[in-house]
């Protein structure tokens, strides 16, 4: 802006403050820059619309879909800029293929390669990011910066030994803007990452002694007003956390965005982590959540779900104020999402973007040949359609391949005597949150792949033992169950047993070894974080036996499981004090050698048939009116009503597109579970 247009904005200013106008009405009165932010999240390595755990296309996911969405965006507006927000390179099998081969076949990560293709501005990272250790994320983020000319920043994570940022704290670009005129100017768009500080609890065994983290609303406050004294005219914070509740800004825990909308200076929050959709009436109840007009605080804020499902936006109305500063006017400002698929009417609402595809094709080609490898030989199917309601196969195949694992480890490790030993493991594909038909265990007796282990064990998790009492391992259960409402006998209304809106089924940890009974017409003893809720009479879990014994709370045991919940101290007995073991050998890794193993004896690999846990029946279960959902493919359908060991009845889609059952929690049928 020159002397005279300066002076001339001046005089107009003062005018309207003679006249007693109101800023928002000067504002309305000059000129406008609108900013569109385009965001991702949640990628997982979902980059091509592929289901190579099936061998099949898809229509519901992948960023080759959400390429045209993005396009799009753009294309309706004169100013955008595009940015991810980590969780991009662990998940699909496309992240297992380029981790192991290591740079060896590409010299920018797939993920990169992408980005830099569709011009990416800036790379958050995620909590997932860390799976792979140091050394090898190291090797991603130097090859997105150096070859593919993406920047990747996080404020969070620290050098253990020299306390300076690990990563790029936050980048201010330079970016060329047209206003509503016409006129061009330049404007300093600044971008701070963050990641949830518990990844040094998740990833304890790669990160312990490398790095260390801080919270995310306290860093937040320490470096936005060095990016504001750099100049920068907006500052978007791109955090890997979802909504959360209020709390200090000293607070480590993950999800945090609701107090960092609260933080001056913040002009727009991209967000994600949950794998959900904001804004959408899931929030509604949110306070301080407007899901009309996607604000936060009244700071505009989005969350597009994840594997490229949806794509978020934020348009950004910059205005200028007295002294010709432009500046964000977060009352004009407003976000949304956009979805690639209509579940409810089950058809695309995009196609792919062509040139992606294409230039994918190598990592798509690698990658099938890499899943199709031959392991061994299932005796059983492994459907995961009624994982949440009964015994799943492939969470039995996890707990017998984990035990055997244990009982190895427990021969050699003679200071471990006279434990009890039992493993512990959950159901990874369950619909996602609710909002993914396809999204469950679908494995075939015969031939088992190596995609058939990602299947079945969907993370790199490494092995590994804790230590526990009967007392914590009740407890470990009674957390479990918070995945189901309360059932009210009473009550012949509508009732939903599974609890999708503030449990994730991976959270719902059957444990192999014991057996025992969910009584769902208790209250639940415990939140889904495992604190106490302190109900009068709260406690589902009933019957509780180790080897047709009463397990007592002084009772010693070894559980096997997986580093994410030995590290993550959430459920009872689990934590750095209770970690007796952590493998470098990965879950998946364990579950392959264990099929070949016996597979080549010349035998499949069988399931145990026999059931550990059930719920406690209803008498009048009948008479109820409890609801259950699950796949809504004819194949899913058929094998639930024939495999349901509890008596189920066919209703229609719900909104998500899920095939909904009645079902009658008062005649347990056991032997449902041999039929072929």
């Amino acid at each position: 802006m020159n002397f005279k247009s300066s002076l001339k904005f001046a005089k107009l200013a003062t005018a309207f403050a003679v006249l007693g106008l109101s800023s928002a009405a000067f504002a309305d009165a000059n000129n406008v820059i609108k900013l569109r932010v385009i965001e991702t999240t949640d990628i997982h390595a979902y980059l091509t619309a592929y289901d190579y755990f099936k061998d099949a296309p898809v229509q519901t996911y992948g960023l080759t879909h959400a390429a045209t969405l993005i396009k799009q965006a753009r294309s309706e507006v004169a100013n955008s800029v595009l940015v991810d927000n980590g969780d991009l390179i662990q998940g699909g099998l496309i992240g297992n293929w380029a981790q192991q081969d290591d740079f060896k076949s590409y010299k920018v990560h797939p993920a990169y390669q992408a980005f830099a293709y569709l011009k990416y501005d800036v790379s958050n990272l995620g909590n997932h990011e860390f799976n792979f250790g140091l050394p090898y994320l190291q090797k991603v983020v130097n090859t997105a910066q150096e070859l593919a000319g993406v920047p990747v920043i996080n404020s969070n994570v620290y050098d253990a030994k020299t306390g300076a940022n690990y990563y790029t704290p936050y980048i201010i670009k330079e970016q060329v803007v047209v206003d509503a005129k016409g006129d061009k100017h330049t404007l300093k768009v600044g971008y701070i990452g963050f990641t949830p500080p518990t990844i040094m609890q998740w990833d304890a065994d790669k990160l312990t002694g490398k790095v260390t983290t801080k919270p995310i609303v306290a860093t937040a406050e320490k470096f936005i007003p060095e990016m504001q004294a750099k100049g920068a005219d907006v500052i978007i914070a791109i955090a890997h956390s979802g909504i959360g509740i209020n709390a200090p800004s000293s607070s480590l825990y993950e999800n945090q965005v609701i107090n960092l909308t609260k933080v001056k200076g913040v002009d727009a929050v991209v967000f994600g982590h949950s794998h959900a959709v904001f804004p959408s009436p899931e929030f509604a109840s949110v306070k301080g959540a407007d899901v009309e007009k996607g604000t936060i605080n009244g700071v505009p804020s989005v969350m597009p779900g994840r594997w490229g499902d949806h794509i978020g936006i934020v348009d950004l109305v910059l205005t200028q104020n007295e002294q010709g500063k432009w500046q964000v006017d977060q009352s004009q400002s407003v976000a949304s999402t956009r979805a690639i698929y209509d579940g409810k009417n089950r058809k695309p609402l995009v196609e792919e973007d062509k040139e992606l595809v294409k230039l994918l094709d190598s990592t798509h080609q690698a990658t099938r040949d890499f899943a199709n490898a031959p392991v061994g030989k299932l005796a059983d199917n492994l459907y995961g359609y009624l994982a949440l309601t009964q015994e799943d196969y492939a969470i039995k195949l996890v707990n017998q391949v984990q035990l055997q694992a244990l009982e190895k480890w427990a021969k050699e490790n003679k200071g471990y005597a006279g434990y009890k030993l039992v493993s512990a493991a959950a159901p990874f594909k369950y619909g996602e949150r609710h909002n993914d038909v396809t999204n469950f265990v679908a494995v075939p007796a015969g031939t088992f792949v190596l995609r058939n282990v990602a299947d079945v064990y969907l993370y790199p998790n490494t092995f590994a033992v804790v230590k526990t009492t009967g007392k914590e391992l009740k407890d470990w259960l009674e957390c479990s169950t918070g995945q189901f409402n309360q059932i009210d006998p009473n009550n012949k209304e509508r009732q939903e047993l599974i609890n999708y809106t503030s449990y994730r089924t991976y959270n719902y940890d059957v444990i192999y070894g014991l057996n025992y009974q969910i009584d769902v017409t208790k209250p639940a003893k415990f939140t889904s974080t495992c604190k106490p809720t302190n109900v009068a009479n709260a406690g589902r879990i009933v019957n509780l036996t180790y080897q047709g014994k009463p397990v007592n709370d002084n009772d010693k045991f070894l559980v096997a499981t997986n580093n994410y919940r030995a590290n993550g101290g959430v459920f009872a007995g689990t934590g750095p004090d209770h970690v007796a073991y952590l493998s470098l050998e990965t879950s998946q890794d364990i579950i392959a050698n264990y099929v070949k193993e016996v597979s080549s004896a010349g035998e499949p690999v069988a399931v145990d048939k026999t059931p550990n846990w059930s719920f406690a029946p209803i008498a009048n279960g009948k008479e109820l009116n409890v609801v259950i959902y699950s796949a809504p493919d004819a194949k899913a359908v058929e094998w639930t009503l024939t495999h349901s060991v509890w008596p189920l009845t066919k209703l229609g889609l719900d909104s998500a597109g899920f095939q909904e059952y009645r079902i009658d929690l008062s005649t347990y049928q056991p032997q449902n579970l041999e039929k072929k």
